[in-house]
């Protein structure tokens, strides 16, 4: 494996892992899980109505957490949020405790009787790199659905059909059609392209020193 193409990816969700990974291992990079032991079980979050301002404090945490893995090419974090534009972007940033707590089950009843249906995915990646702190971003638009549908990804997956997505929600398409159009996707895509033009991509030769 070679260390200097491996970004080690600090998360506890093994969905955004491999999404991460068909995003970014046919570009020749390794991404790699960070493994949470006992003094480190999760990185805690900052309330923050913006998501960028959590990615952020949670790459520099993850930063420090992960202090012996400057041989890697980088450290990444990902933040990602559900926004309903009925309900002024709720969950947003708070999509996973509403997601624990709520469900999606939870989600389709507020919005029970509610003809605007329109929400969005938004996702902000950032990634310690050559000690400079860059952040990416993805967004997806589409509508809420009436029911759960599909049985494929996480989180909100099952209720949320793109607009690109032929009327299909999340859940029912695969991982490579997903990441077509998500949010994730697209952060992704932006990062790729940005380590690319950085000669980190496998169509140049060099590789800089991180």
């Amino acid at each position: 494996m070679d260390e200097k193409r491996t970004i080690l990816f600090v998360t506890s969700n093994s969905g955004k892992l491999d999404e991460a990974r068909l995003a970014l291992n046919p570009f020749g990079l390794n991404i790699e899980s960070f493994r949470f032991n006992e003094e480190f079980t999760k990185i805690e979050e900052i309330q923050s109505s913006e998501l960028r301002h959590v990615a952020k404090d949670k790459l520099r945490k993850a930063v420090t957490i992960v202090n012996n893995s400057s041989n890697k090419l980088g450290v990444m974090v990902e933040d990602a949020g559900f926004f309903i534009d009925e309900l002024d972007g709720f969950p947003g940033v708070y999509s996973s405790y509403v997601h624990e707590t709520l469900g999606i089950q939870g989600i389709i009843k507020i919005l029970t009787g509610i003809e605007n249906r329109d929400a969005c995915f938004k996702c902000v990646i950032g990634i310690h790199l050559d000690d400079e702190e860059l952040f990416f971003e993805g967004e997806c638009k589409g509508q809420v659905s009436g029911k759960a549908v599909g049985t494929n990804g996480f989180g909100y997956d099952p209720i949320f059909i793109p607009d690109e997505g032929n009327g299909r929600t999340f859940a029912e398409m695969n991982s490579k059609e997903k990441q077509k159009f998500s949010h994730r996707g697209k952060a992704m895509e932006a990062l790729r392209a940005y380590l690319q033009q950085r000669n980190q991509s496998p169509t140049s030769n060099q590789c800089s020193e991180s």
